[in-house]
């Protein structure tokens, strides 16, 4: 089973039952999961961007924008007054904008989609190993 990122971070803080080993499969299972859809889109782009398949992972996309992007702007909040901060809080607001509306070409909007998830997730420690 596949737990998504906003399905780890919607467990209550007070659910004592979940093990360390249980929160750390969850958490490599959404990794797997945001890494694949990333992977998925960049490949698709370039072979067959306006497909059913495409369609669905664009909306998937887009909704992990809208997950991946709270967290990744309270981390541009708290850091530091610098260059950093200014182009954390840039790409956090150019991940939104894309995922209102990328435009009408389905290959420019997978790569746009993708690269905002990717480095939203990147902010949010999702994924460490890129």
């Amino acid at each position: 089973m596949t737990v998504l990122a906003h399905e780890v971070a919607a467990v209550p803080s007070e659910a004592a039952t979940v093990t360390s080993a249980d929160q750390e499969t969850a958490i490599t299972s959404a990794t797997a999961a945001v890494a694949g859809d990333v992977e998925a889109a960049l490949a698709l782009a370039d072979h067959q961007p306006a497909g059913e398949a495409s369609v669905r992972l664009r909306e998937r996309l887009r909704e992990r924008v809208r997950t991946l992007a709270a967290p990744s702007e309270r981390y541009a909040d708290l850091l530091p007054e610098s260059r950093q901060k200014d182009i954390a809080a840039a790409t956090v607001r150019f991940a939104r904008k894309v995922a209102r509306d990328c435009g009408s070409d389905p290959a420019i909007a997978l790569r746009l989609l993708a690269k905002s998830v990717a480095h939203l997730a990147r902010y949010t420690d999702l994924l460490r190993s890129t």
